[in-house]
């Protein structure tokens, strides 16, 4: 077909540019997938991911056939050029983590940036955080709350991060890989020894736990079981808040 006849030029004026959707996926419990979740997978023409694995058992249990595609860094000077050009064409993406909400804790946000840049719609569909979710049991006021995602992996940075932390008057929530544990725990009792502390374990699953300790010494004398996923509160707070009295009941 010649691109120079009427009709066609015409498509492309009205050609629409596409979207990113970016999507949470549950954290533990399937039961958690927003209808609007489902329906977004469905219509677009791609779902970037961390796992190609994880994200396909997933849409297998849902009945999802839209094609999945890793996302990776990209430390070229004009990255995610490919997926950019196809955005301009009007496909659309989703992007999922393989747990929670993309672009907390894990590499999405480099996309995010590119696409905003280029002026693309970026449009979230909230659902699972364990974020949220640790902080609503907690019983604790929330404001402010100063979150840190997964802790470095190198201990002398670790220190220097909750060092800086325990700087705050509020509270710390982190999330830490269950082999880190036995350094974590004396770090806290050095710099938190008269924080209470609640350690959330295997949130929305068969095997949740949400513990509350009145100090981090009382977390080395009973530690949870080390398995699974792990996010911490800190209840940092200098005072209780005035006509506010903190609830220990989780």
């Amino acid at each position: 077909m010649d691109p120079n006849l009427p009709g066609v030029n015409s498509l492309a004026r009205n050609q629409e540019p596409g979207k990113l959707y970016v999507v949470a996926t549950p954290i533990g419990n399937l039961g958690d997938v927003t209808g609007r979740a489902v329906e977004v997978w469905n219509e677009v023409d791609t779902v970037l991911c961390e796992s190609v694995p994880e994200t396909k058992k997933l849409f297998s249990k849902l009945g999802i056939s839209t094609p999945v595609r890793a996302l990776y860094k990209d430390a070229s000077l004009t990255p995610y050029e490919s997926l950019l050009k196809e955005l301009k064409e009007g496909k659309s993406f989703a992007l999922v983590s393989d747990a929670g909400t993309p672009g907390v804790s894990d590499p999405g946000s480099q996309i995010v940036r590119a696409v905003r840049e280029k002026g693309f719609s970026i449009i979230p569909v909230p659902g699972a955080s364990a974020l949220t979710a640790i902080l609503s049991v907690s019983g604790f006021q929330v404001n402010p709350t100063l979150f840190l995602g997964f802790l470095s992996e190198k201990p002398g940075k670790k220190r220097k991060e909750l060092e800086e932390a325990s700087r705050i008057d509020g509270l710390i929530v982190f999330y830490e890989s269950v082999h880190k544990l036995p350094k974590l725990y004396p770090m806290l009792l050095e710099i938190f020894p008269e924080t209470e502390v609640i350690v959330g374990r295997e949130l929305t699953k068969a095997f949740e736990e949400v513990i509350y300790f009145r100090n981090p010494q009382g977390l080395m004398d009973s530690p949870p079981t080390a398995k699974g996923e792990f996010v911490f509160l800190l209840n940092h707070r200098k005072k209780t808040l005035k006509g506010f009295s903190e609830s220990t009941d989780t």
